[in-house]
């Protein structure tokens, strides 16, 4: 298993495992700490970080850019929904694409995949950051949140990391650098929100109302259009229901 380094209150896990490897480490290593005080989500968003709640993030190396880095998105989600599976077996998990862990439409847990290329080794060094809010979730505005707390669940940050930890060296070698992907695909829709729902997907600019239709083979998701015929969306926010809804 990867060694873990446990630290106190950090700015940001992901920036502390992208020091270290600047500074030499070489994955992977696990970094979690107690408390962010600049956590971040996609998109530049800001991450709630109290203490309570799990902040790691993975550092893995690799000899050089992998084409297929963007499917460790799906590895960690399949990988967070085992960890909590574990700490709660009855809760209805479900993931969202590309990044999110919903309870009943709720989101318990982000995850953000950031990269730095070595330009001394040439190695690239990927880390793959999970908040999962065991004792407080935050509020999104628009969009729901939750905690294992606010379920009536208690759970410690140190166990929901070896649960983490052990599950993410499950799924990251079946995925196999991406040999693997077909497997990890029919894992993840397996736990995924059930075909035809509707989804909002935010684009940057763009916002596109559809009905989410799964994964194509590379792990972009396959949106389903008013108009008919499907789009392959790579990148951007996804918000179940119509635009300007909250998820649910």
């Amino acid at each position: 298993m990867p060694a873990v380094e446990w630290l106190g209150p950090v700015g940001s896990t992901n920036e502390v495992a992208l020091q270290r490897a600047a500074a030499g480490a070489v994955g992977p290593q696990w970094f979690a700490a107690s408390e962010q005080t600049g956590g971040r989500g996609r998109s530049g968003r800001n991450w709630v970080s109290p203490p309570g709640n799990l902040y790691a993030s993975l550092l893995l190396t690799y000899p050089s850019a992998l084409p297929t880095i963007a499917q460790l998105s799906l590895v960690a989600g399949l990988a967070a929904h085992q960890a909590v599976a574990a700490l709660a077996p009855d809760l209805p998990l479900r993931l969202k694409w590309p990044n999110d862990l919903l309870v009943d439409g709720a989101k318990l847990c982000g995850i953000l995949i950031e990269g730095r290329m070595n330009h001394v080794t040439g190695a690239h060094n990927v880390v793959v950051g999970i908040g999962i809010n065991l004792a407080h979730h935050p509020d999104l505005g628009g969009r729901r949140a939750t905690s294992l707390a606010a379920l009536g669940l208690t759970a410690r940050p140190q166990d929901a990391l070896t649960h983490l930890s052990a599950a993410f060296e499950l799924w990251r070698g079946v995925w196999d650098e991406g040999a693997g992907m077909p497997a990890i695909r029919h894992a993840w829709m397996a736990r995924a929100l059930e075909l035809e729902t509707p989804v909002t997907v935010n684009a940057g600019p763009e916002q596109i109302e559809g009905r989410y239709l799964g994964l194509d083979a590379d792990g972009a998701m396959l949106l389903g259009l008013p108009q008919g015929g499907q789009r392959r969306i790579t990148f951007g926010d996804v918000h179940v229901g119509a635009p300007g809804g909250a998820d649910r």
